[in-house]
């Protein structure tokens, strides 16, 4: 294994100290609100420093994203690919989205709020990586679907639709839990979500 050398490991310390520190600024003020002096004073760096590692305040704000897209998209992989059988790869890749937004509210609350005003961008350089990682996860998905039509324990409809009926399910109900005055467990709502997708899905017996 390949030792890293103190001025790597300083850089990558810093690196990961400016992307908490932008986490942070994005999530109270928004993307176009926030300025890279605020997140260097966050980061308690001065505002050049910051140009050494991003080189735009969307250079700093996709990257964030595509890291912490990679990282549900790499846990999310693992749980589809095991071999269990596709009901349960289902209910525990739910499981390990829920858990994983609510231990990353920031991440997505700055996500959620200001998706729809990046879409002029998603197939862009900044946003092209994050396009073709949920696409990924959608495809990967419906093959698990498509599994569970084969072995008979869900109806024979289009799986890539039944893919994005169920993503589109779980991100109402993300949407719904940010904005929700009253607080409650996210991973709550498995139940519910599985009740509506399968009722709707899977074939009686």
């Amino acid at each position: 294994m390949e030792r890293v050398s103190r001025k790597e490991r300083e850089y990558l310390t810093h690196r990961r100290e400016i992307l908490k520190a932008a986490e942070k600024v994005f999530a109270i003020k928004g993307f176009f609100q926030a300025k890279m002096s605020e997140i260097a004073r966050e980061a308690e760096f001065a505002t050049g420093t910051l140009y050494r590692f991003f080189k735009s305040k969307e250079d700093l704000y996709f990257t964030l994203i595509e890291e912490k897209v990679e990282e549900i998209n790499r846990l999310v992989q693992e749980e589809l690919s095991k071999r269990s059988p596709p009901i349960d790869r289902i209910r525990g890749v739910l499981a390990l989205q829920l858990d994983f937004v609510e231990k990353n509210r920031d991440f997505f609350k700055i996500y959620i709020s200001e998706r729809s005003r990046f879409e002029w961008n998603v197939k862009e350089d900044l946003g092209k990586g994050i396009h073709e990682k949920m696409v990924a996860y959608i495809d990967h998905l419906s093959k698990v679907i498509k599994e569970g039509i084969r072995r008979g324990e869900l109806k024979p409809l289009d799986p890539l639709d039944m893919a994005h009926a169920l993503v589109g399910m779980v991100n109402s109900f993300i949407f719904e839990w940010m904005i929700s005055p009253v607080s409650y467990p996210l991973v709550s709502k498995i139940d519910t979500l599985l009740e509506i997708f399968f009722t709707g899905t899977r074939k009686r017996r």
